[in-house]
């Protein structure tokens, strides 16, 4: 987390240092992003930097857990209608407001991603840090399906929890290098994304989901006295 003094300066100040070291990590791996670039960037001195952070790993984290707040304000900002509506239409509005996010906020999201499900420089270190409480609401979600009837009971919850969870990690980052657009044009607010048409992609991955949680049809215990019989000739 960064030091007091971090959360002491100017609000533009603080969100200049961020950006440029968002900007950093979205641009290179953990190894190879430079603690120099950021601050010559951000206009401070290397030794300031120090005084708001322990080191890179730190502000590593600390984009990371940045990454997971601003999601949780933007979906509580932007509830579902009808928040008894059954999971799979709630899971299609997850999709939609959690891609929305992802657009508004390319260069962030990625950081996030990778830091999670692609580079991992400190293996489940930012994992067991950060993303726990993701898998426990995909839990709670996939368990509302269970008393809605519309998930198996019987189903192994934990692959269930972590297939959910890649996959809706993993669309927003899939539909944009699908579409080949470019982060630094997403992050200076072009609108290119806003005339494509996901509601095909995002039919089929709910489907993809619907067809592999709802409840399986159980074999019957008693066959007619027929089944047995021999085919007619």
């Amino acid at each position: 987390m960064p030091k007091p003094t971090f959360f002491n300066l100017p609000e533009d100040k603080r969100d200049l240092i961020l950006e440029m070291a968002i900007e950093e990590f979205a641009s290179n791996d953990y190894e190879s992003a430079s603690i120099s670039q950021i601050v010559a960037r951000a206009g401070i001195a290397k030794g300031s930097f120090y005084q708001y952070f322990e080191d890179k790993r730190d502000l590593y984290f600390y984009l990371v857990e940045l990454a997971a707040e601003e999601k949780r304000r933007f979906l509580a900002a932007h509830p579902p209608p009808d928040p008894k509506m059954n999971l799979f239409d709630y899971m299609r509005w997850l999709l939609r407001v959690g891609l929305t996010f992802e657009l508004s906020r390319p260069k962030l999201g990625w950081v996030a991603f990778r830091a999670i499900h692609v580079e991992r420089p400190f293996g489940d270190e930012v994992l067991d840090h950060v993303q726990r409480s993701a898998l426990d609401y995909y839990r709670s979600l996939l368990q509302m399906g269970v008393e809605q009837g519309s998930v198996d009971p019987e189903i192994d919850m934990d692959m269930a929890v972590f297939i959910v969870s890649r996959l809706f990690a993993a669309y927003g980052r899939h539909l944009i290098e699908r579409e080949q657009l470019s982060l630094e044009d997403l992050d200076k607010g072009s609108p290119a994304y806003r005339d494509l048409d996901v509601t095909d992609m995002e039919e089929h991955l709910i489907s993809f989901l619907e067809r592999g949680l709802r409840p399986c049809p159980r074999a019957e215990k008693d066959r007619p006295d027929d089944a047995d019989q021999e085919p007619a000739p």
